[in-house]
């Protein structure tokens, strides 16, 4: 699989830019499963492709390529997997339950540091000096963005916009990024889910 998603990736950037793209996606893990490649390409490759060039969605021969790895998933597994991808509703407006998540994240492996910010006040937790993820957030949403990261130096920033607030993660660098974003993913504003 590794070989025709260096194929792929190498239409568009030289071979050894590709090679590097995928070696730091697979530094969170080797995908054993087609589903996985797909993961893998979806929440590492491609947010890195398109911070290089200027895409606004995925080329067509990487979607295809994501799309025939979906395809590949058994069925029980893929029910599972909606199963397991239940959302979760948060209140950002409320301070027991904005403090409750943000403790909940912080004591996720490799995170250090959380904010939990809505429109009426924010939750700070950060093992050391805290990180402003304000200016990020406000940047981002006028771009629409839904959930980004990014890697500075030795800290990866996690962002999940939540209606008018969202719910930022600072982590180590080394952190499962595919897992910590499907964790983001999960939250949904719990105002959208009620009306």
């Amino acid at each position: 699989m590794e070989e025709s998603l260096l194929r792929i990736l190498s239409q568009y950037v030289s071979s050894r830019a590709a090679e590097n793209l995928v070696r730091r996606a697979l530094t969170l893990g080797r995908p054993s499963r087609p589903e996985d490649w797909a993961r893998l390409v979806e929440e590492g490759i491609w947010p890195e492709l398109r911070r290089l060039l200027p895409f606004r969605e995925m080329p067509p021969e990487l979607k295809a390529w994501v799309r025939e790895r979906r395809s590949q998933a058994p069925p029980e597994e893929e029910e599972e997997g909606e199963e397991a991808a239940l959302w979760e509703a948060v209140d950002l407006e409320d301070p027991a339950l904005r403090a409750r998540l943000a403790q909940r994240l912080a004591r996720l492996e490799g995170v250090v540091g959380v904010v939990v910010a809505g429109e009426s006040g924010r939750e700070e937790l950060f093992a050391g000096e805290p990180v402003s993820l304000d200016p990020a957030h406000l940047l981002l949403r006028r771009q629409g963005y839904r959930t980004f990261y990014a890697v500075f130096g030795e800290r990866l920033v996690a962002l999940r916009a939540l209606g008018q607030g969202y719910v930022g993660i600072a982590a180590h660098k080394e952190i499962n990024v595919g897992r910590l974003l499907h964790g983001l993913r999960r939250l949904v504003n719990a105002k959208e889910v009620e009306g």
